[in-house]
């Protein structure tokens, strides 16, 4: 007679619930870290947006500065110039000496030598608080210029969250393979779907705060020219590409992960697409007209003249995250706004 004996391995249902609950209190854990590290995220979405709209609006204070120091300017020219044009200090000194009277001629000279101090100082005031509002502008300028803050801000916190959630996932996964029906698991699957949700929301809400942020007149040419040897392709999607990821040149620095130049390419993947895009007879990953081409050709190679689905792919070869693929295309379409 044969025996069939349970295998020394097999758990029983409570030990499968055991087990079960243990994996559910790591997801627990888990989820407080998403929670944080989803607030880092929005954090640092949130900045990208901000420092953007900061250089724009420093920039047209610059600007508005500028203009006043320059109208400022032209007022003094006036001022001085309708001084002269009526025969200067000298004639109004001049006009003193008419005077029939020693004390009459005395208050006249006095009366002038204050009227022509005052309009000494007054033009010396006037040039000093321009020049000073003029430096400011251009200092808040340049410090909101090297605040640019580029797809390398969100990267890491972006890759965190979206780690710890494909953990969990794992865990539900082990958990369930103990257990089909349990109130705990159910409960977890719900806050795990809430949380991959709440960073599509995160994603949305910051990339549509996200302004343009205007290239230079180089840069400018460099998009529609490099475009164009790629039939199908936007100039917009190549600006949006070279605001995300350096600020159109402002931020060209080397990421964490090795990626160079105004458009980021890591050192091997230039050089296998590699254009001179200056035509000075040498590739520079650092040189914008390089950089630039070489970009284009690389999406073109991905299939983004096409547009539609494969344009998205073209992008997320580009940038292997599906947020970066929406910040890329939702800035195009307001770059062609």
């Amino acid at each position: 007679m044969l025996a069939v004996t349970p295998s020394a391995h097999a758990e029983s249902t409570g030990d499968a619930e055991a087990k079960a609950r243990a994996i559910l209190a790591q997801v627990h854990q888990l989820q407080v870290q998403v929670k944080r590290a989803e607030a880092r995220y929005d954090a640092s979405l949130a900045g990208v947006a901000a420092s953007v709209n900061t250089f724009i609006q420093t920039d047209q204070a610059t600007e508005d500065a500028a203009a006043r120091t320059e109208a400022a300017r032209a007022q003094m020219n006036d001022r001085v110039r309708g001084l002269y044009m009526s025969g200067g200090p000298l004639a109004l000194y001049a006009s003193a000496l008419e005077s029939g009277s020693f004390n009459d001629l005395q208050s006249r000279v006095v009366m002038v030598n204050s009227l022509v101090t005052v309009d000494r100082r007054l033009l010396h005031t006037d040039q000093g608080l321009t020049a000073k509002v003029a430096a400011m502008a251009r200092a808040a300028r340049a410090k909101a210029h090297r605040q640019i803050a580029t797809e390398r801000s969100v990267r890491d916190d972006a890759s965190r969250v979206l780690t710890l959630l494909a953990r969990e996932q794992q865990l539900l996964e082990e958990a369930q393979t103990r257990v089909a029906h349990l109130r705990e698991l159910d409960a977890a699957r719900a806050a795990l779907a809430a949380q991959t949700s709440a960073f599509g929301e995160i994603t949305t809400v910051r990339i549509n705060d996200l302004g343009v942020l205007p290239p230079s007149a180089l840069y400018m040419a460099y998009y529609h020219s490099a475009a164009r040897t790629c039939p199908g392709l936007s100039w917009t999607v190549l600006a949006a590409i070279g605001q995300v990821e350096s600020g159109h040149g402002r931020n060209p620095s080397m990421s964490s992960a090795g990626a160079l130049g105004p458009m980021q390419f890591l050192p091997s993947t230039f050089a296998h697409y590699a254009v001179d895009g200056d035509s000075n007879g040498r590739l520079d990953i650092m040189a914008p007209g390089d950089a630039i081409y070489t970009a284009a050709r690389y999406l073109c190679a991905n299939g983004a003249g096409r547009g539609g689905q494969a344009l998205y792919n073209a992008v997320w070869h580009y940038n292997h995250a599906d947020w970066y693929v929406q910040m890329v295309l939702n800035l195009a379409q307001k770059y062609a706004a």
